[in-house]
């Protein structure tokens, strides 16, 4: 593997020069070993709305990444630095940094010198096609993994939604029981019997009956004339 696993970052900082302790931050993990920088751009819109751009031959120490070790190779794109430069707010600029994760490649020599193989790998190597700030590919297990999740989160949303639903529903039980609680048999269906308790309970019966109260409304009526 001439390169290990790549990848493509973009630093957006105010002014025209890189944040010191971010570039202090990347010389670090540089100089460990961990990541190599395998390209640079750093683009640059004034106040005024120009453009300036700074590539690995440039004057890095103006942009404050001259401590940063890099090993040039033309792997930045064109479209790549269009998308960063339509992006820019005045007054502002981005570093545009392809990397390479060097410890991925130094453990697959080992792995290659002791007679192995590497299997699988999550993204494609030797190349920076990928537009800026995208991930590589997913692999098996990080899939899996966003599945559960994704499936997690439907069950909770169902749970949410069942409960919600039967909250509904009982509050519209409560708002019948009340409504049948406070039932009075109508004026006109009881004026015609009488004031009598006997002839009121008849014309409630007729009522159920007839299909114009139901048990509840019935035994409910029936209540409160025999409380009265």
């Amino acid at each position: 593997m001439d390169i290990g696993p790549l990848e493509l970052i973009v630093l957006v900082f105010p002014g025209a020069r890189a944040d010191p302790a971010a570039a202090e931050i990347l010389a670090g993990v540089v100089s460990r070993g961990d990541v190599t920088v395998l390209d640079l751009a750093f683009v640059t819109r004034t106040s005024d709305g120009s453009l300036r751009i700074t590539d690995v031959e440039g004057n890095r120490h103006e942009i404050g990444l001259g401590s940063v070790e890099i090993s040039a190779k033309p792997l930045i794109t064109k479209d790549q630095l269009d998308a960063v430069r339509d992006s820019l707010k005045p007054g502002t600029s981005a570093a545009v940094i392809a990397y390479e994760h060097s410890w991925v490649r130094r453990l697959a020599g080992a792995v290659t010198n002791a007679g192995g193989a590497i299997a699988r790998t999550a993204v494609s190597t030797g190349t920076a096609s990928e537009a800026p700030g995208r991930r590589a590919p997913q692999d098996a297990g990080q899939q899996r993994r966003s599945a559960a999740r994704q499936a997690e989160q439907q069950a909770v949303a169902e749970s949410e939604a069942a409960v919600r639903e039967a909250e509904a529903e009982a509050a519209a039980a409560e708002r019948a029981a009340e409504q049948y609680a406070t039932f009075r048999p109508p004026p006109s269906a009881l004026a015609a019997a009488g004031d009598d308790l006997v002839s009121q309970l008849r014309e409630l019966a007729i009522l159920r009956e007839s299909g114009a109260l139901t048990e509840q409304e019935f035994e409910s009526a029936k209540s409160r004339l025999l409380n009265a």
